[in-house]
């Protein structure tokens, strides 16, 4: 890694950390420029604004992103077991994720989560062009097993069951299935998924 890649990475390190914790509204460019501890000028000279750091840093992860739970998804999908479809799908950023020099594959999940109270003009663009693409190939090979579903319907359970994998791995605090503190996460997206083929049949039936 060249210094100015490294520089770079540096910088969305830190970004990812104020952004999580404080939202993007509650960061200035100061604020991770000295979290980084670089200045101000290497910031604006490799991302310009604050809003370009936020778009570019979202950008970047959403590729690893892609790519562990795309694995994931083929992987799984020859099993034609649907609780393990879903399970390999929520749990590949933090089963398989290998680069960790910007950010986990939890602190990317922690940083969506965020991402979800921001204004929509502020991610819309980012998670339509870098998100939302293999989050289709995943809701396509889960519908496959219940077609009897409308795509209203749909829509609202893949909602309910991202918000609750949201919650799940970003909320160190969040209490499920009375399992305290989520210690164990994997186990958690377990009954997650099981749990969602679960009210998936009875949509179906219904």
């Amino acid at each position: 890694m060249s210094k100015s890649d490294s520089t770079k990475a540096h910088i969305m390190r830190a970004a990812v950390l104020e952004f999580t914790a404080l939202g993007y509204r509650g960061v200035t460019l100061r604020t991770i420029a000295r979290s980084a501890g670089v200045t101000m000028g290497a910031i604006r000279y490799h991302f310009g604004s604050k809003a370009d750091l936020y778009r570019d840093t979202l950008a970047h992860l959403s590729v690893q992103y892609n790519d562990v739970c795309r694995r994931a998804l083929e992987k799984a999908l020859p099993s034609r077991d649907v609780r393990q479809i879903i399970y390999a799908w929520l749990a590949a950023p933090i089963t398989d994720w290998e680069d960790s020099s910007v950010a986990s594959g939890e602190e990317v999940l922690c940083l969506l989560n965020r991402m979800g109270y921001e204004a929509a003009e502020l991610t819309r663009d980012v998670y339509e062009s870098h998100y939302a693409y293999a989050l289709q190939e995943w809701f396509e090979a889960i519908r496959e097993f219940f077609p009897g579903m409308r795509h209203d319907d749909w829509m609202w359970c893949l909602t309910s069951l991202r918000g609750m994998y949201f919650n799940l791995i970003a909320h160190r605090d969040f209490i499920l299935w009375s399992l305290p503190n989520v210690s164990d996460k994997r186990q958690a997206l377990q009954r997650l998924a099981a749990d969602a083929v679960n009210l998936l049949r009875i949509y179906t039936e219904s």
